[in-house]
């Protein structure tokens, strides 16, 4: 189970990104710049999200890797977590304020609109928060440094840097640039699963962080894709 895991979200996930991102950009050029449905987007997001939680969740049993949720909530832990998400918003800030190029992402066709999109946005960001931590940080880490007997330092460093660049691969749909753009941040992430001791407080920045994107940048993200 653990090897179907691995090979669905390290090869399978990236590569149906990779091809929903053509798709998609292939749709706009023939609709024109035409908005695409959010709504089934967001379901289809959900979907995937709860499947590749449930493998997950198969392939640690298999593997008899314990996850931990539980996070302590110290002054130090909140504040690396504060901090995480306030540098990962600064960039979000200086790739949008600076960049002179037209966004090539598809980051403006799932941001919300209306008000029902934008109660499903909520819904699809708290379960792409649960479930992402839990695959990527979570089990995807573990199964990685569970490979070496001696569990060291670089142990961490290789499996943190692993289990993020397949993370960022996963988020093809958003474009190149967002994949370089998040290999830090999910590093970031699993120095906070670190710092607290579990799952509970990474995944509360991520949903911080996704929700404040919208509500901070989004106007500028969808003009930024009409230039």
């Amino acid at each position: 189970m653990s090897l179907l895991f691995m090979i669905i979200v390290a090869a399978g996930l990236p590569f149906l990104t990779a091809l929903s991102y053509k798709n998609i950009k292939k749709m706009e050029e023939e609709l024109e710049g035409a908005q695409i449905a959010k709504i089934p987007v967001y379901l289809q997001s959900m979907t995937m999200q709860i499947i590749l939680a449930v493998l997950a969740f198969f392939a640690a049993k298999s593997e008899e890797i314990s996850i931990s949720f539980k996070s302590i909530f110290t002054g130090k832990t909140i504040g690396a977590a504060l901090l995480l998400v306030l540098i990962a918003l600064m960039l979000a800030w200086i790739s949008q304020r600076f960049s002179k190029e037209k966004d090539e992402s598809t980051l403006h066709h799932i941001l919300p609109d209306t008000n029902v999109e934008r109660l499903l946005w909520v819904l699809a960001v708290v379960v792409a928060a649960f479930c992402e931590e839990y695959i990527y940080r979570g089990v995807l880490f573990n199964i990685i440094a569970g490979m070496v007997k001696d569990y060291t330092i670089y142990v961490w460093i290789t499996a943190t840097l692993l289990s993020a660049i397949v993370f960022a691969f996963g988020h093809g749909t958003q474009g190149e640039k967002a994949i370089l753009q998040i290999i830090p941040f999910a590093v970031g992430f699993q120095f906070l699963v670190w710092l607290s001791g579990g799952l509970f407080l990474p995944m509360i920045a991520h949903f911080i962080y996704n929700i404040l994107v919208e509500l901070l940048f989004g106007d500028k993200i969808k003009q930024d894709a009409e230039r």
